[in-house]
């Protein structure tokens, strides 16, 4: 049978999951719940100025889409607790509203045959029974886990990274800065944001500013901690980014030698995760590439035998929600 998942949140990442859920066979979406009128839900769903649009027959029955035959309820509640997830029978839910972070809040989402909840972001605490990132510690989740984080599009890309450095040379300290599009969460004129920079025009400078990826990295590799830190940059492109990763490794290194051990992991334990990439690409060549890290292997460089830099590239919207599915199906098994 399939797994019936409900989404709290029609966002970026919601309506992503959304797409591909309703393209894989394992999945059923039963529920979704947003602030959104349902005609706007549907315009939405069919139209992405990134990912172009999406080739399915949907129409809608009072409040329910109804897509390439599926039923899925349409509801407008503010709070996790009052959404009627049962109502439809769905088993795990999807949090990316961006608004419910903590395991108080959602913890409200499990209700009668809800399972578990899947954060679509890091948490605002540590309260959560688990963060993780696909390919690198998502064997360590039990099935009494019932909160669980899948991180963030940065730390999905740059836990590959690292774990390919960890395991092929150790890593004695690192520092990131990911080049990423503007989000919803900044302003496209100057205006309010509790973040003086994101106050500013996300179309008219290159931001910089903190990233989520920093604290989620030592809950997704313990050995990281407190040799890892970094920030984000923000530049006025819709979608698509890389990670610029510095490191000092625990023994000297040469460039062909660290692509080598890239392209190895890439063709195997980590291939749905890590690709290997031999060509002098841009942002927009990685748009709806379902990796969490593009090794872009034209960059890599050393100095002084075991200080390297490397640049991992990601679509932070498609790549993310990939891992979002994934993870869905994977705790379904548990």
């Amino acid at each position: 049978m399939s797994i019936r998942i409900g989404i709290n949140g029609f966002g970026r990442i919601g309506k992503l999951v959304f797409r591909l859920a309703i393209s894989d066979p394992d999945i059923e979406v039963a529920h979704v719940n947003d602030k959104m009128s349902v005609d706007l839900m549907v315009h939405l769903i069919k139209y992405d100025s990134i990912h172009g649009k999406f080739l399915a027959d949907i129409r809608t029955e009072k409040n329910y889409i109804i897509i390439n035959g599926n039923r899925i309820l349409i509801t407008h509640y503010p709070q996790p607790a009052m959404i009627p997830w049962q109502k439809n029978k769905a088993e795990i839910v999807v949090e990316s509203s961006g608004q419910f972070k903590t395991r108080q809040k959602m913890r409200e989402h499990l209700q009668e045959g809800v399972k578990k909840v899947i954060l679509s972001c890091p948490s605002d605490d540590e309260s959560i029974d688990r963060t993780v990132v696909m390919g690198v510690n998502h064997g360590e989740l039990l099935p009494s886990d019932r909160i669980i984080s899948n991180s963030s599009c940065t730390a999905n890309c740059v836990a590959i990274v690292l774990k390919v450095l960890i395991e092929g040379f150790g890593v004695l300290r690192a520092f990131m800065n990911t080049i990423h599009p503007f989000t919803n969460n900044q302003n496209l004129q100057d205006g309010y944001h509790q973040d003086f920079r994101r106050a500013r025009s996300a179309m008219s400078n290159i931001i910089p500013t903190t990233s989520t990826a920093i604290n989620s990295i030592p809950l997704i590799l313990p050995e990281m901690r407190g040799i890892f830190a970094g920030f984000a940059t923000r530049v006025p492109v819709a979608d698509c980014s890389f990670i610029e990763l510095t490191a000092q490794l625990s023994k000297g290194v040469s460039v062909k030698e660290i692509n080598d051990t890239f392209k190895m992991y890439a063709g195997n334990q980590l291939s749905n995760y890590l690709e290997y990439c031999a060509d002098p690409i841009v942002s927009s060549d990685v748009t709806n590439n379902y990796h969490s890290a593009i090794f872009d292997s034209l960059s890599t460089r050393v100095l002084i035998n075991d200080l390297i830099q490397l640049i991992a590239w990601y679509d932070n919207e498609s790549g993310y929600s990939a891992r979002m599915i994934e993870l869905i199906k994977y705790i379904a098994q548990l």
